[in-house]
Formats: structure tokens, sequence, C-alpha cells
């Protein structure tokens, strides 16, 4: 082969490569990157409580240094960790305070375009860039990838920390060079301060024990002994902040808000493994199935049969090493553990192994272009090819809560995320509220998640539930209800704070309002004639008239 031949072989590649990563990008911009977020309701911040625990301790963090969420006067701890919110900290230096609550969905947005970026990039590094672009076409058009890196939750974050350890676990045994090993090993680790469920895919670092045994025994010992070490130490934030909070290193923001799972040991259990894997069947099989967190952020579908086809395929194609059964073992045992969770029907708990499994599904399509290219089994390239168009483009499939239709393509929805247009009522109305009082201080009582309301509020303003009736009710160390809100109130009115209830709605004020503290010689009045609005009430002396504050 000429040197001219040489350099058309490895250009040509590399060019359709790119092409199909500037494709995927495309796509991604139109999905996720363009999405007007005013005109949906994720500002709502849903689901409760995962969203708005991870945005308030992002808050925290840049007020105060320290993540916490806060109820009424009260600094408490989340039940999640804090490498999210850690992640949002650049986006919410840049974003402007009424656009703050944004940071969740831009630290998504980046994440999952770096993702894309680091899949072309092994590949390329590989010499493999066409191997490469069909990899991340696939990924940008995975229906649970796209959802949920427009989602204020934490799976992109951690999936792409997990990713990576793959990636350099891989290198490291392939390359014969440990120090990519102790980086996977430092990668993984990193991802428990963003997900505890990461710690399932500590199986890859096995990766270390199946090194090359060159020259003397002890080091091989050594290094094998070392790696858990780094993993730990990657992991100690988390560790050392439970330890900090709970007394235990083991012990997490769960213990404290739900003991009850805890206690009873029924968060992992065999039994929840038939009703997690109909889910997953119903998916596969394109049946009605039930609600969860994809559903919030895009059509309710985490995957297509057209995906997992493929994925079945490149199973013949996998070539066996130690290494690939090190990163079955760890997919293995994170996949098993999700069936065994209580909450394992949410899809967005499989998003970690559905990515990885892309690097299953490719394997099939890279065969089926080169036997194109050399014109050999074209029957079989043209049938690998359609499954590959199906899983991109999402069809058949169905969008929707338990929705009838299969004719649906995952794509197209994709691209009409936000047709028609829906508002955040719950953003709307504490935005209502804070241009109305503007800096003034005082005490918000309000069925609004009170974690929600001190994020976004101005400092000037406490926000607390009405009664019992809230999503922090389950804690056996921390109460609040009626009694407690009749003293927040009683203490804001010993210091001389106004003290106001904010309601979505007029029609929701009138239902709810019987519901709020009475304090003797004081009775609730409007503040704001506006309809269509929130609804404000103030708490003022009897035969006291409130003026209205100007609109």
């Amino acid at each position: 082969m000429t040197e001219v031949s040489k350099r058309e072989f490895a250009t040509g590649p590399f060019c359709a490569g790119a092409l199909l990563l500037f494709c995927a990008v495309t796509f991604y911009y139109f999905a996720v990157l363009r999405i007007d977020f005013s005109k949906t309701m994720l500002l709502d911040l849903g689901p409760y409580p995962d969203a708005t625990e991870y945005f308030a301790q992002a808050k925290a963090l840049r007020r105060e240094g320290w993540p916490s969420i806060q109820i009424g006067y009260d600094k408490l701890p989340s039940r999640y960790p804090v490498g999210y919110p850690v992640l949002m900290l650049p986006w919410l230096r840049v974003l402007p305070g009424a656009d703050s609550v944004l940071a969740p969905f831009r630290t998504n947005q980046t994440i999952g375009l770096l993702l894309l970026l680091a899949v072309f990039a092994f590949y390329a590094y590989l010499a493999m860039p066409l191997t490469g672009g069909f990899a991340v076409l696939l990924l940008a058009t995975l229906p649970g990838f796209f959802t949920f890196c427009r989602s204020s939750l934490s799976e992109v974050s951690a999936s792409l920390l997990i990713v990576l350890a793959f990636m350099f676990a891989y290198l490291g045994v392939k390359e014969e060079r440990r120090w990519k090993i102790y980086l996977s090993a430092v990668l993984l680790g990193l991802s428990l301060n963003v997900r505890l469920q990461s710690l399932f895919f500590a199986p890859v670092l096995l990766a270390m024990a199946v090194f090359p045994k060159r020259g003397m025994r002890l080091r091989w010992l050594l290094h094998c002994a070392a790696l858990p070490v780094v993993f730990v130490l990657a992991a100690s934030p988390a560790l050392a902040f439970n330890t900090l909070q709970f007394h235990s290193p083991l012990k997490t923001g769960y213990d404290f808000w739900a003991p009850y799972f805890g206690m009873k040991h029924l968060l992992f259990c065999l039994r929840y493994i038939p009703r997690n894997a109909l889910m997953l069947w119903n998916q596969a099989t394109v049946q009605p199935h039930g609600y969860d967190a994809a559903n919030i952020f895009g059509t309710g579908t985490s995957f297509v049969p057209a995906f997992v086809l493929l994925t079945c395929a490149g199973l013949f194609f996998i070539r066996l090493s130690w290494f690939i059964g090190c990163a079955f073992l760890a997919a293995l045992s994170s996949f098993t553990a999700s069936l065994c969770y209580l909450f394992g029907r949410d899809g967005r708990f499989y998003l970690p192994v559905l990515i990885l499994l892309v690097a299953v599904a490719v394997l099939p399509v890279a065969w089926a272009a080169n036997n194109r290219v050399a014109r050999k089994r074209v029957l079989a390239a043209v049938a690998v090819f359609i499954l590959f168009a199906g899983a991109c483009l999402g069809y058949p499939s169905r969008s929707g809560y338990n929705t009838r239709g299969i004719d649906r393509s995952q794509a197209w929805d994709a691209l009409h995320f936000t047709t028609p247009p829906r508002q955040s009522i719950q953003f709307v109305a504490q935005r209502h509220f804070a241009r109305l009082l503007k800096r003034q201080p005082g005490i918000v009582l309000s069925d609004i998640d009170p974690v929600y309301l001190n994020a976004l509020l101005p400092r000037s303003f406490v926000a607390a539930p009405i009664d019992g009736n809230h999503h922090y009710k389950w804690s056996y160390t921390w109460r609040y209800d009626r009694p407690q809100a009749l003293a927040l109130v009683e203490h804001g009115l010993e210091q001389s704070l106004p003290v106001y209830a904010l309601f979505l709605s007029h029609d929701e004020m009138s239902t709810k309002q019987s519901r709020l503290p009475t304090v003797p010689g004081y009775e609730w009045h409007p503040l704001d004639n506006s309809r269509g609005k929130a609804a404000i009430l103030k708490l003022t002396p009897v035969g006291f008239d409130e003026p209205w504050p100007p609109h």
C-alpha cells in the first residue's frame, strides 16, 4: 500500500466519523441545548424532593460554603450526596439571580455534551473514528440519555464519571499502564459523591488484578492493595460528610429523613425483582408501562426495541478477555442492584448501564459498515443498518404514560418537547411574590415545597409549610406540624416581621386558608387583588386594613 493510499484509508473513516459526530451534536442541540425552559413545567424542579434538594444544596454552598436545605429557620441535611450540587457551582456563578434555577439544567446539558465528545475521542484514540461516530450517534439518540440531559437530576453527572472510569480501566489493561487504572479508581470513587449507587460498578476495578504480571509478584500484590485505597480516598468527601452530619460514614440523609426503610431493611429485596423486571420488559416489547421520572423530562421511554436487538447482536461480536469479564461483572452488579431496589421501576437507575451498552450495540454496526464497503454479506449488513436507523429514530416506540399507540418516534418527540408550551406554576407563584414584595423581610407559609422557596426567594424571606402536610414529615428526628407553624408565626410577630401565606391560585387559597395558623387578635387578609396569579395573604391585626402594594 502506498503512502497516499494509507493516508486516504485513514482520512476516510475519520471524516465519516466526524460527520456522524456532527449529526449527533446537531440532534443534541435541538433536542437538549435549544430548550427554552421557561416554556416548560421543569422550573418547578420535580420530582420532589430530589431536584429541589440538589438545587438548594448548591445555593447553600454558594451563599454559605456548606451544603444544606432550609425549612423555616432550620438548616438541615439533605438526603442526597453533595457531588452534583458542587458541579452546579460554576453555572450559579454565571447565571444572574433570577435565572439561577436553570443551574441544574445547564449543568446536565454541559455534561451530556462532554460525554458525547468523550465517547468519540475514546474511539478516535483507538484509531476507530468511524465506530466512534456510530457510537456517539447511538448515544445522542438514546431516549434515556437525552431525556436526563435536560433534567435537574444527577444521573447524567454520575454516568459521565462511570463511563470515563470504564474507558481508563480498559486503556490501562490494553496498554499496560497502571496509572490509567488508578485514574479509573479515582473517577469511580468521585462518582460516589454524586450517586451512591455507583458503588455497584466497583468490580470494574478488578482490572488491576488481571493486569499482566511482570517482575516481582509482591509489586503486583501492592498495586492490587493500593487500588481500593485510592478508590476510598476519592469517595472520602461523601464519607466524611456523612460522618460529620450523621456520626457514621455509612449513614446518609435517608437515615435522617426516611429512617423507616433503613430500619426495616426494605430498600433492597429480592421480591422487588418481578415488578422491576416487568417495567423493563414492557419497554423492550413496546407495551404500556408505568410512570417514572422520564415522563417529566421526556416521553417516559428510556430505550427502544431496536436498541435492545442491536445490543443482543453485539454480544456475538465481543472478543472475550479478562477485562470484558470485569466490565460484565460490574454492569451485572449494578443492573441486579437496580432490579432489587425498592424504586427500581424508575428507568433512570439503569441509565449508566444503558450508556455502557452503547459500546456493545455499536459492534454489529461497525461490522456492517466494513462489510458494506467490502460488499460482503450485504443482506445482513442492510438488516443491521435498519436496526441502527430504528434505534437512532427511536421507532417504533411508545410515548407517554400507559398510552396505546406504538408508532411514535423518540427522535421526533425529542425535537418537539416544548410543543405546546407549558408554564411552571410554582416558579411563577414565587416570582410573583418576590416581585410584589421586593426585598421586604418576612415569613412565608405555603404548600409549595419550602426547600424550593427558600432556595429561590430573596434571603430576607423565610419559607415554611402551612402545617404537617409536606414532603419532610417522615423523619423521626425533625418534626414540623401545626404547633411548629404556630410557633414560627408567633416568633415572627414578636420580631415585628410580616407573615404571609402564598398560594398557587385564588381557588387554592379559598380551599386551604382554613389550615393556616390562628393567632388571637390577628386575621388573614388578601394582600393582592390581581386575579389569575398567585394569591397572597398577610397576617394583620384585627380591624387593620392593609393597603395593596402597587403592581
